[in-house]
């Protein structure tokens, strides 16, 4: 996984041309892609009589898609905004005599970012905040709004803009929490997407 992310990230920069927005653009992005979501700390029990060994969660591919606004506040410096449907949660594998087990967590996600364009540069970087609304998944177990740091990278050629992001959790997707830290549980989803831009 980790040697997929690096060589998207190595593609993207070999890639990359000198372009920048002029201060006052207003952009809309429709974006489509797919993520790798699990959660921090989550893992399940196997064999309680002979000993008991533990299960960690992997990451489960999904589906994400929406739009997001961007203004271009100047030459270096632009914020955004949006909302995109985002198929999360996790999955488990390798469990002996049991089939993969996945747990859903499909969420509509607004970001809300700073974007930083180096002068000299050739990619964008941003980061915010991003509210997150359970649309789909176990309402008994989980909260129905969490909230992430959304940390990405982007390439734009000819309006097409290539994002990959890492959404970081910082609130416990599990409603108990009586357990404490045993049963905290934050999301973690890596999403890659591929958007054109239309200036408005």
């Amino acid at each position: 996984m980790k040697k997929t992310i690096i060589t998207i990230m190595i593609v993207i920069v070999s890639m990359a041309t000198f372009a920048q927005k002029e201060p006052g653009t207003l952009t809309i992005y429709p974006r489509v892609g797919m993520t790798l979501s699990k959660f921090s700390g989550s893992k399940i029990a196997e064999g309680f009589e002979n000993g008991t060994k533990w299960y960690h969660s992997s990451f489960k591919p999904g589906f994400t898609a929406g739009a997001e606004f961007q203004y271009q506040l100047d030459q270096v410096f632009a914020i955004s905004c949006g909302a995109l449907y985002s198929q999360q949660g996790e999955q488990f594998k390798d469990i002996p005599d049991c089939a993969t087990i996945k747990s859903t967590h499909d969420d509509i996600i607004t970001p809300v970012c700073v974007l930083i364009t180096p002068k000299q540069g050739f990619l964008s970087f941003r980061v915010g905040l991003q509210p997150e609304m359970k649309v789909k998944g176990n309402s008994y177990l989980y909260r129905p709004l969490t909230m992430s740091i959304p940390l990405g990278i982007s390439y734009e050629y000819k309006n097409f803009c290539l994002d990959l992001r890492y959404n970081h959790g910082i609130i416990n997707v599990n409603k108990d929490t009586s357990y404490g830290k045993e049963n905290s549980n934050f999301n973690r989803t890596i999403m890659l997407t591929l958007g054109y831009g239309i200036e408005l």
